[in-house]
């Protein structure tokens, strides 16, 4: 059975990061999906989650340099789902010019999402 962060193959034969797993009013679950698309944005499915093939299971060790929607950090774990990333410390630009630094910071983010971000899904 798929769990979330799993990489998908459906019957068509596209691959998808499961992203959560929910009840169905069948008994059974659902399994919601999403994928890049070819312009970069996300797209979404919902689909039974017994008809689902599982291509990997990902997984993260601490320490794993990662990137949380473009930022870079180092993955701490996952709890429910959800994974911890230390944002590196950075600075950024004002649209004045000024500059302004910014310290580490603690990120939490779906496993799914940054299944998604992390790895090659073709």
């Amino acid at each position: 059975m798929a769990r979330e962060g799993d990489i998908v193959q459906t019957e068509s034969g596209l691959k998808w990061v499961v992203l959560e797993l929910i009840g169905n009013a069948h008994g059974g679950q659902d399994a919601r999906l999403i994928r890049k698309s070819d312009d970069s944005r996300s797209t979404g499915l919902l689909k039974d989650a017994a008809g689902l093939t599982i291509v990997e299971s990902p997984s993260f060790q601490e320490g794993d340099r990662v990137t949380v929607n473009g930022l870079a950090g180092s993955y701490l774990d996952t709890q429910n789902g959800f994974a911890r990333v230390l944002l590196d410390a950075r600075t950024m630009t004002t649209q004045s010019g000024l500059s302004i630094a910014l310290d580490a910071a603690i990120a939490s983010m779906s496993i799914g999402l940054l299944v998604l971000e992390n790895r090659a899904i073709r």
